[in-house]
């Protein structure tokens, strides 16, 4: 077992586990620190200043592993997938939030009403996640991103149209099939492409993108709303789904890949990476060492061993690498062939994991209650004693953009390295619970900011004032989004695609319920009450990260040995 000594007051108080030797993610990440180079010398480590970080997982030999991708084109997909995101997750969903008051005096109905249209449009996101994780699952991301931003083409075409409400309920549900692929599995594909040590910078501008630039989409569609009228905003959204949808299919090919169990060093639980070592030995040390290696292990398992690992090597040398073409191709084979009902009931097994269904519901409670103080800031500021036009309702979203900004660049910039930091003083070995300490910020972050902006929106206080307590609200909404999404990320990555979407699920039937009852509620409660709701809410699910931080490792071997996706054959495995 990994024996590790927690230091200073924030780690002493983490229990570690005794019934495995080695729990699935936790990984020695710092071998130099861990003193463990007899357990990782055979091992990949990063390069230049990341030289003595252990890279996990392991990159195979295959020349299209994505994890032995350039850089550059790793970067190239994220940041188109993220364009995507942009567009179909953090635009869409708020595309009209701006323009409810405007809009429901256009059509003559009330504003419950055409906040509605939203709400199917945030129903039909949920229902479709299960359906995307598991065509997913089968037949890899990429179809599914594509057949996704399709559907937002689709539904933009109908909302640019006709100026009527069937038209608008139509577009927006439609347009909500193009939510949940974005929302959910654009996280599971950093985990595809980067190392443990690699993830942090890169889910902190999603994480902002997804639910940060909402603010920046809201400031921008007021003002195309109230300069240009409705279907001008439908028709500059189509030019830019177009143009994602067309660098997608060029230049972002399928990352799901199908590596050998034996590389997945963050998810196995083999303590010593005995099958990697055996490998490594076998292709770099001479005669007289590999009989020493044959003398010394089992018999039995280096036979084993020795024939699956030429087997092994001698199938991913002969495997050349992938045109053009070949990469760019939609359809690159079934990735296993369970049954697709199997599939559809992945992401609820997923609550069946206690770590996990922390994450899920931490995230979406998190974002559900600002998305919900986003619902009721139209009808709000519309009336007295601002009275402001959809255009200043939207530069309200200024806010929160810069609150979400320095959100996104302080966990950019902090996590890696204060991961790294807690690993050192771990003796160099990581445990994905160290993420969680970024909730002891959203915590105070999140009761400043919606508890205060309840107050000041209830008594008409200055709306820069308002609109600054959204950005400290949302700095901690991020902030917190962040430390659960990767702490589900590398403590249980196998299930990354199950959990997002569930999280995503989740989420998007708490809009739709807020989209019902939010602004009812205000209009006959004021903001306060709703607003104290959500801050007492998320001060409790963020106290909740201390035993979570605390048990975690525990919760983490309990599901190693009573995994569900293995007792029911879903789990994907490598060929």
């Amino acid at each position: 077992m990994f024996h590790t000594r927690i230091p200073y007051l924030v780690l002493t108080v983490y229990h570690p586990d005794r019934k495995l030797a080695h729990v699935p993610g936790t990984v020695i990440l710092d071998d130099h620190t861990a003193h463990a180079e007899q357990v990782t010398h055979g091992l990949k480590r990063g390069t230049g200043r990341n030289a003595h970080i252990v890279l996990n997982p392991q990159p195979s030999d295959n020349p299209n592993d994505p994890l032995n991708w350039p850089l550059f084109k790793k970067e190239v997909i994220i940041a188109i997938l993220t364009l995507g995101g942009m567009l179909n997750a953090a635009t869409n969903g708020p595309l009209l939030n701006a323009s409810f008051f405007p809009i429901s005096q256009q059509l003559g109905m009330p504003i419950s009403q055409v906040v509605l249209v939203s709400g199917y449009n945030l129903l039909a996101a949920g229902c479709i996640g299960p359906f995307a994780c598991a065509l997913s699952r089968k037949y890899g991301k990429r179809p599914v991103y594509l057949a996704s931003t399709l559907f937002g083409i689709i539904g933009t075409a109908i909302g640019e149209s006709k100026i009527s409400y069937n038209y608008l309920l139509a577009a927006r549900i439609v347009q909500g099939f193009s939510t949940s692929a974005f929302e959910s599995l654009l996280v599971a594909t950093i985990g595809d492409l980067y190392f443990v040590h690699e993830r942090g910078a890169r889910l902190a501008i999603v994480n902002f993108v997804l639910n940060a630039a909402n603010g920046l989409a809201t400031i921008i569609c007021g003002q195309v709303f109230q300069s240009l009228g409705w279907l001008w905003l439908f028709h500059l959204f189509q030019i830019f789904l177009v143009i994602q949808f067309c660098l997608m299919l060029f230049f972002s090919p399928e990352t799901t890949f199908l590596r050998d169990a034996r590389y997945e060093t963050d998810l196995g639980r083999d303590e010593k990476n005995t099958e990697m070592d055996k490998i490594e030995k076998v292709d770099t040390l001479d005669k007289s060492q590999a009989q020493f290696v044959e003398d010394t292990l089992p018999k039995r398992a280096e036979a084993e061993t020795s024939e699956v690992s030429s087997h092994s090597r001698s199938s991913e040398a002969i495997i050349p690498k992938k045109t053009f073409v070949q990469e760019m191709a939609v359809y690159t084979g079934v990735y296993h062939n369970d049954s697709f009902v199997k599939d559809l009931a992945g992401p609820f097994l997923t609550l069946t994991n206690p770590a996990a269904c922390y994450a899920i519901i931490t995230s979406g409670l998190l974002n559900a209650w600002y998305v919900g103080c986003a619902i009721i800031q139209s009808g709000i500021f519309s009336g007295p004693p601002w009275n402001y036009s959809s255009a200043q309702v939207g530069y309200l979203g200024t806010g929160p953009f810069l609150g979400g900004l320095i959100a996104a660049i302080f966990t950019g910039a902090c996590s890696d390295p204060i991961i790294k930091w807690m690993t050192r003083k771990n003796n160099g070995v990581y445990e994905p619970e160290f993420r969680l300490v970024f909730m002891s910020v959203s915590c105070v972050l999140c009761a400043i900011g919606m508890f205060s902006w309840g107050y000041a929106a209830s008594i008409g206080a200055n709306a820069i004032l308002c609109a600054f307590l959204q950005g400290v609200m949302l700095c901690g909404v991020i902030t917190g989004m962040f430390a659960t999404l990767s702490y589900g990320l590398d403590a249980f990555r196998n299930l990354s695609s199950e959990m997002f979407i569930m999280n995503m699920l989740f989420k998007n039937f708490m809009f739709y319920g807020l989209s019902n009852f939010a602004n009812p509620w205000v209009e006959s409660a004021g903001p306060t009450q709703i607003m104290y709701t959500f801050g007492g809410t998320t001060i409790f699910m963020a106290l909740l990260a201390v035993p979570v931080y605390i048990f975690g490792k525990r919760l983490r071997s309990w599901w190693a040995r009573h995994d569900l996706f293995k007792k029911l054959g879903l789990q994907k495995t490598g060929l």
